[in-house]
Order: structure tokens, then C-alpha cells, then sequence
């Protein structure tokens, strides 16, 4: 559940930079460079964190409901750091810290 815990926290850094400095920097500032380059990271981080998600719950670390959650707060901003501390908080819980 570690692993998971990473990738969405680096997850929810890349969507923050993609829509903090690289949209910004696209359009308002013409430099539409910062989303060719972020927009490809974002999105392969994005998939892994969709495989950890996906492994996790075929390990049954996590059931469909919190597979559910951590794939919908993957779409908000800010969100995979609300997933990172509900994971966080079940990996404790669980006494595998």
C-alpha cells in the first residue's frame, strides 16, 4: 500500500502543476510548450497510479468502494492528497506501517 500511497501523491502533484503553471502558462502567456511536456507526465502517472489502484484491489488491500473513491479523487484537484491520507489512515489502522 506504500507504492500506492507514492503514486497518488505524485499523481496529485502533476495535476496540480498541469493545471497551476502549465494551463496558465498555455493560456494565458502563449506558451503552450508547458502542456506538451507536463500533459504526457501527468498521464503516465495518472496510468500508474490506475495499475497501483487496479493491483491493489486484486490484492484486496483496498475494496471496490475504495478503489471507486481513489479513481474519482484522481479527477480533483487536490484530491490525491485526501486519497493519500485515507490510505494513509487504513495502512495504520491496519498495524502495516
Amino acid at each position: 500500500m506504500t507504492g500506492l500511497r507514492r503514486v497518488a501523491i505524485a499523481e496529485a502533484v502533476t495535476l496540480l502543476v498541469l493545471f497551476c503553471v502549465a494551463m496558465p502558462l498555455k493560456h494565458v502567456f502563449g506558451v503552450p510548450l508547458a502542456v506538451s511536456i507536463v500533459g504526457p507526465i501527468h498521464g503516465l502517472t495518472f496510468m500508474v497510479f490506475l495499475w497501483f489502484v487496479i493491483r491493489s484491489w486484486a490484492e484486496e488491500s483496498i475494496n471496490a468502494k475504495g478503489a471507486f473513491r481513489l479513481i474519482v479523487g484522481a479527477f480533483i484537484p487536490m484530491g490525491g492528497f485526501f486519497n493519500e491520507r485515507w490510505l494513509r489512515r487504513r495502512q495504520i489502522e491496519a498495524g502495516l506501517r
